[in-house]
């Protein structure tokens, strides 16, 4: 029966709360400085301790920022931050197990939609991405060539790949122009992005066979893909990238 019971808020989540309303609503805009804690008080007739803690709470969440000798301001919400710092409490082995079959459900809706609603300035940030992506590929393989693969410089190159990798999905997403869609990856994008890692892992022998050419070759398979609005081409490159089974992402003459 205790769930049945109302439970009062203490007079520091009211004080959360309103500061919040205030930044959501516009009252305080974003790397504005706000008003000093005894003001605050005064503000919302309670005590400094009270403000104190309010503050304490809203800066754990990113949304303010108290600088020593300075004074608080309202952040600019960085969600995907937030979500990559708190990722370590609920990445599970089951978890990432999952990845491949919401990656199937979730990417391919994305650039379904991509292709209905890009824009050239779109097309031109996802070209860039595989550009990105293209030079750390050869940046990878020249080292592994010169140094071998005991270099110690080696895995801060396969992190750029890989970071390279990801950002171009990233991009494929925010081309759907669907908020929620965009916050949904930031969520999944630890989980996104060690599955890039062990997938790259595992088809390794074959990227080392070909230098990587035939990723590369994914990567803008799917820009052409979305450029021509062909979603079957695309589902299908996207498919073969994403499949941890796979050696290596495929084109349309290989299929």
């Amino acid at each position: 029966m205790d769930d049945l019971k109302i439970k009062k808020k203490s007079t520091a989540d009211l004080v959360c709360e309103k500061m919040k309303s205030m930044i959501s609503n516009g009252t305080w805009q974003y790397y504005q400085k706000i008003p000093s804690e005894s003001d605050l008080a005064e503000m919302f007739g309670v005590n400094r301790l009270t403000v104190r803690i309010a503050l304490q709470r809203l800066n754990a969440l990113g949304i303010l920022d108290t600088r020593v000798g300075d004074g608080t301001y309202v952040c600019h919400f960085d969600l995907g931050q937030h979500i990559k710092d708190v990722s370590e409490f609920y990445m599970t082995p089951k978890l990432l197990e999952d990845v491949s079959e919401f990656r199937r459900v979730f990417e391919i809706e994305c650039a379904r939609l991509a292709i209905q609603k890009r824009t050239e300035e779109d097309l031109r940030q996802l070209k860039e991405r595989c550009l990105q992506y293209e030079q750390a590929n050869a940046a990878y393989f020249r080292l592994l060539e010169a140094e071998g693969p005991q270099s110690p410089a080696l895995k801060a190159a396969c992190d750029r790949l890989d970071h390279a990798d990801i950002a171009f999905h990233e991009q494929i997403c925010a081309m759907s122009h669907n908020d929620l869609l965009v916050y949904a990856f930031a969520v999944a994008k630890p989980a996104i992005l060690e599955q890039i890692v062990q997938n790259s892992k595992i088809r390794l022998p074959f990227l080392v066979a070909d230098q990587g050419a035939g990723s590369v070759r994914g990567h803008w398979d799917i820009y052409h893909a979305i450029e021509q609005r062909d979603p079957d081409a695309c589902q299908a490159y996207y498919l073969a990238m994403i499949d941890p089974h796979n050696a290596t992402p495929y084109t349309k003459d290989e299929t």
